[in-house]
C-alpha cells in the first residue's frame, strides 16, 4: 500500500523517476525513525528518556531520605546496574554502523549516500503540493476572492503548505527565495552537523566503552584505551539529549516529516508514584527474605557439585590414556 496520497504522475516535479526513488527511500527512512516494529529510532529514544526520568526521580527520593528502602544495597545494585546496562546498550544500538543494522548513525549514512534525491522539488512537491505555489495562490484568490474560508492543506491547491515547505528548504539550503531552483539540494554540511552532534554528545565513547566492558569481554588493549572514560548519569543524559536532537533534525527538517517538536517525554497513563509511600516489605506479607536468599544460594552452590564425576563419566576404558 502506498504511503502517499498522490501518484508520482500527479506531482509537480520535473524528474519523475527521481521522485519515485525519493519516495521509496523516504518511506524507508521514516520507517526506521517511526514505524519499525522492534527498533524504531524514536521508540528507542523515548523509552530511554522515560527510563532516565524514572531512574533519576527514584534516585532523588533515595538521596532525600537516607532511611528510605531505596537505599538498600540490594535495591541500589539491581536498579543501578540494570539501568546503566539498558541505557548504554540502547546508545550503542543507535550509534552502530555495522552492516545490516537499523540505527540513527546508519540512517544518516544512508541519507548522505542518497543526497542527490534531496532536491527542492522533491522536498516540496513529493506528495501533490504545487511547486509554483504563487500561481496557485493567485488563481485561488482571483476565483474565490478574499475573506474567511477553509484552505487546502494537502494536494495541488495547498499553496500555504507549499510556501512553508519552500521557506523551510530556504533555511536549510541557505538559498534566498529569488534564487530558488528545482534542483537545489540539502547541503552535505547539514548531515555533517547532525553527525557531529552525535560525536560531541559522547554517545560514541559510551558505545566504545560497552564493547569492552558490557556487551563483550574486551581485550586488555581495548580496555586500556578507554579505561579512564567511565560511564555516569551525566554522560548518559548528555548522550540521550544529543541523539534526540540528531533524530529530530533528520526527521522534522531533513525529511520534513513528523518529529517530536519539544515533546520527547511520554505522558504517564497511570499513577507513576503509586505505592511509593508503602514499605518494601511489610510483616503481613509472610515473606522471609533470608529464607529466599539462603535457598537460592544453596541452589546455585549445588550446581557445581559432581562436576568431576559428570565430566569423566562419558570417558570409557578405550579413551582413557589416549592423547
Amino acid at each position: 500500500m502506498s504511503d502517499y496520497k498522490y501518484s508520482v504522475a500527479d506531482c509537480d516535479v520535473s524528474n519523475k523517476s527521481g521522485l519515485e526513488m525519493y519516495r521509496t527511500k523516504r518511506t524507508a527512512w521514516i520507517n526506521w525513525l517511526d514505524d519499525d516494529e522492534h527498533h524504531a529510532i524514536w521508540q528507542v529514544l523515548t523509552q530511554m528518556v522515560w527510563n532516565e526520568v524514572a531512574f533519576n526521580t527514584l534516585a532523588g527520593i533515595a538521596d532525600a531520605d537516607g532511611d528510605s528502602a531505596l537505599n538498600n544495597t540490594l535495591i541500589v545494585e539491581a536498579v543501578l546496574n540494570g539501568h546503566v546496562a539498558m541505557q548504554v546498550l540502547a546508545i550503542r544500538r543507535l550509534t552502530d554502523t555495522t552492516k545490516r543494522v537499523l540505527s540513527l548513525s546508519k540512517l544518516l549514512q544512508d541519507i548522505r549516500s542518497h543526497r542527490e534525491l534531496l532536491t527542492r522539488e522533491n522536498y516540496v512537491a513529493f506528495d501533490g503540493l504545487p511547486y509554483d505555489y504563487q500561481v496557485v495562490e493567485e488563481e485561488h484568490f482571483r476565483t474565490r476572492g478574499t475573506g474567511l474560508m477553509w484552505l487546502d492543506t494537502t494536494g495541488p491547491g495547498a499553496f500555504g503548505s507549499a510556501r512553508r515547505a519552500h521557506e523551510q528548504f530556504d533555511r536549510l539550503s541557505g538559498v534566498s527565495p529569488d534564487r530558488r531552483k528545482r534542483d537545489d539540494r540539502i547541503p552535505a554540511k547539514l548531515i555533517d552537523t547532525i553527525e557531529q552532534w552525535i560525536t560531541d554528545c559522547g554517545a560514541k565513547e559510551i558505545a566504545d566503552w560497552s564493547h569492552s566492558y558490557l556487551a563483550h569481554a574486551g581485550s586488555l588493549a581495548s580496555r586500556q584505551a578507554i579505561a579512564g572514560y567511565g560511564v555516569n548519569g551525566a554522560k548518559i543524559g548528555n548522550a540521550i539529549k544529543g541523539l534526540a536532537r540528531a533524530a529530530e533534525a533528520a526527521s522534522a527538517y531533513v525529511l520534513y516529516s513528523s518529529g517530536r517538536m519539544n515533546a520527547l517525554m511520554a505522558t504517564p497513563q497511570f499513577d507513576q508514584f503509586e505505592r511509593l509511600e508503602n514499605p518494601v516489605l511489610s510483616s503481613a506479607s509472610g515473606v522471609n527474605p533470608l529464607l529466599v536468599w539462603d535457598t537460592l544460594t544453596r541452589e546455585y552452590d549445588a550446581s557445581l557439585g559432581g562436576v568431576e564425576e559428570d565430566l569423566i563419566a562419558g570417558v570409557g576404558p578405550k579413551e582413557r590414556g589416549t592423547p
